[in-house]
This record gives structure tokens, C-alpha cells and sequence, in this order.
């Protein structure tokens, strides 16, 4: 028997003689890295910015080619499969547009060679049916108006509220106020869309209404005190009681306001339509009505007075074969100016 000491060695492999392959460092892809560049150059508006990153991060999902290398062909097949997931023509184009901006940027930033052209160039857009006007007649203003007027827990609020709405506001725009941003005349609104301050003198009514609220928050507790910090317009709900009312609960408050008025499909942006339509009636300059509702593109603004355009055809036809135009106005003016 041998001794311990010429006992044989025996080596064991710690990996079942599997060989070890070197890990391979996983590199950030670039397109993402070029997509936050062009949301922090750009500045668009943080909501505007997630719409654009989800976006383009859904494009980058389906093509795995670098920028430079997609070609138009690869941009109609996506516009292809956007629509056999049934996506409709204005969410297609949304994306298509929210491309085209990316590329227009990518050129811009020298990223993209001068010389050749834009993937996005010869991709034309989905035809959308032309929106129908959107402002609320003179009926079912008035009919809002009844409901307001009653003595409810939150009808102090709702009026004032409604009355901002109605210069124009977006809803986003309305929720996000603070006590200073009004002066006793003067609202001072910080756009959602990426424009600076607008300055929207209110009607008497309306001034009378959101001064009303802001006394009726001085006879609260100290947890409604109006200081120049505190938001515009509060929660009075048990669950939410005195923080800010946000967008949705804005947008609740108004859709709970029509049921009872019995005025179908009201949503807060139908008052800013009807702004749109009462500025264009009343013959204020297009220039100050866009600089009012914050709205750059005159094709944008004229999807807030079409009401306007349609309801004045009408009336020149009438006119002119001498027949009487009084029954247009019945449903179609705008005499509330609040």
C-alpha cells in the first residue's frame, strides 16, 4: 500500500471543464441616447416630451437600424403596421410628425449628411376627416349657467372655475394656476404647450366671480388661506380636502356639471372652443385671438372658430336670396360672455 505521500494529485475542474466565455459589456444604444438630445435641445413642454420620447422609443422598438440607415421604405412600413393595429389616422400621424421633427432636428444638429435626403421627406400624412366645430350655443351655456347658480357645497368654486375656463383656458392650464398669477384684471397663464406667459384680461362677470372665491377661501380654515403660493383652485372632496385640483378632478367636476344641466358631451376644452368662436364673432384681430389662447399656428386657431366661419356662410346665403337669417342665431350665438 502506498504511503500518503505518493498519493496521486488529482486536479477537479471547478466548471465541468465548460469553457468560460469572456462577458461582453452591453454598450448603450445611441438612438436613445440621440433621442433624449433632441428633447433636451428642443424644449418642448414636459408633456409634449413624453409624448415624443414614447414615440420614438416605439420606433426604435420595431427598426433596429441605426438612424442614419432607415430608409423611406422602412418609414411606410411602419406606417403600415401602425395601421393594422388599427391605430386611427390621427394617432398615425402623430407619429409620423413626432419623426419628422426628430429628423428635421437630427440635420439641424449636424447629425445627418446635408446632401442626402430626409427618410421622413416623401412620407405624406393619413387623411383625417376635418373636425366639426366644438363651442357650446347659447342653450346649453345657459342651461350650465341654472346648475352654477345653485347654492351647492362647490358651487362657489365651479363658477369661478367655468369662468376661467371660458377665456380660453386649457384645462391643464386652468389647474396649474396659483393666487399670484391673478391681479384683480389681469390672469397671467403659463402655457402647456411650450409658450411663455399670457396675460388674459377676464369680463366682469368673471372677475366677480373668481374674486368671490377667493374670499370665500379667506373665510375657510387656515388650510384654504389664499397666500400668492398657494394653488388657485382646491380639492373640497374628504379624501383631497384643500390640495390642488388637478387635471382630472377639473375635468370630473365639468363632465359631472353637464350631467346635471343635461348638456351632452361637455369636457372642459369645449369652453375653450367657445372662446374661440366669441373672440372671432366679436371681430377681435386673429393675431391677439391666438397671442389670447396661446396658439401659434393659424391652422390650429381655426379649428376654434369654425363655428364662426359655418354659422357666417350660412347667414351671407340667407341674405342673399332675401330670406330671413333670425333663425341661425337661435342656436348658434354666444351671448354668455363668462
Amino acid at each position: 500500500m502506498p504511503s500518503s505521500s505518493n498519493l496521486p494529485i488529482i486536479i477537479v475542474p471547478l466548471l465541468d471543464n465548460v469553457e468560460q466565455k469572456p462577458q461582453r459589456e452591453t454598450l448603450p444604444d445611441l438612438r436613445h441616447w440621440q433621442i433624449e438630445e433632441f428633447l433636451r435641445q428642443t424644449g418642448k413642454a414636459e408633456n409634449t416630451q413624453r409624448t415624443y420620447r414614447g414615440q420614438l422609443i416605439r420606433f426604435v422598438g420595431w427598426c433596429d437600424k441605426s438612424w442614419l440607415d432607415v430608409t423611406p421604405s422602412d418609414i411606410g412600413k411602419y406606417r403600415r403596421e401602425l395601421k393594422l393595429k388599427g391605430l386611427k389616422p390621427a394617432s398615425i400621424n402623430q407619429a409620423l410628425n413626432t419623426l419628422k421633427s426628430f429628423y428635421q432636428w437630427l440635420r439641424r444638429s449636424n447629425g445627418y449628411p446635408l446632401n442626402k435626403p430626409l427618410p421622413t421627406d416623401a412620407i405624406g400624412l393619413e387623411r383625417q376627416p376635418e373636425p366639426e366645430a366644438n363651442h357650446l350655443g347659447a342653450e346649453d351655456l345657459q342651461q350650465l349657467w341654472d346648475v352654477l347658480k345653485l347654492d351647492e357645497k362647490t358651487s362657489v368654486r365651479d363658477r369661478a372655475i367655468v369662468s376661467v375656463l371660458s377665456h380660453g383656458l386649457r384645462a391643464s392650464e386652468a389647474s396649474s394656476l396659483n393666487v399670484e398669477h391673478w391681479d384683480g384684471k389681469i390672469l397671467k397663464v403659463h402655457r402647456s404647450k411650450g409658450q411663455n406667459v399670457s396675460e388674459v384680461p377676464l369680463s366682469r362677470e368673471a372677475r366677480q366671480n373668481l374674486n368671490a372665491y377667493l374670499k370665500w377661501r379667506q373665510q375657510q380654515s387656515a388650510l384654504f388661506e389664499p397666500t400668492s403660493e398657494s394653488p388657485m383652485f382646491l380639492c373640497q372632496d374628504p379624501k383631497h380636502f384643500g390640495k390642488r385640483l388637478g387635471y382630472q378632478g377639473l375635468r370630473r367636476m365639468v363632465k359631472k356639471l353637464g350631467a346635471i344641466a343635461g348638456v351632452d358631451n361637455i369636457h372642459p376644452h369645449r369652453f375653450r372652443h367657445t372662446f374661440g368662436t366669441e373672440v372671432t364673432r366679436r371681430g377681435v384681430d386673429p393675431l391677439f385671438g391666438k397671442e389670447l389662447m396661446g396658439i401659434r399656428s393659424d391652422r390650429v386657431f381655426q379649428r376654434y372658430t369654425k363655428g364662426v366661419f359655418k354659422q357666417a356662410a350660412a347667414e351671407a346665403y340667407l341674405r342673399a336670396i332675401g330670406e330671413d337669417d333670425s333663425a341661425l342665431h337661435t342656436s348658434a350665438d354666444i351671448d354668455n360672455e363668462a
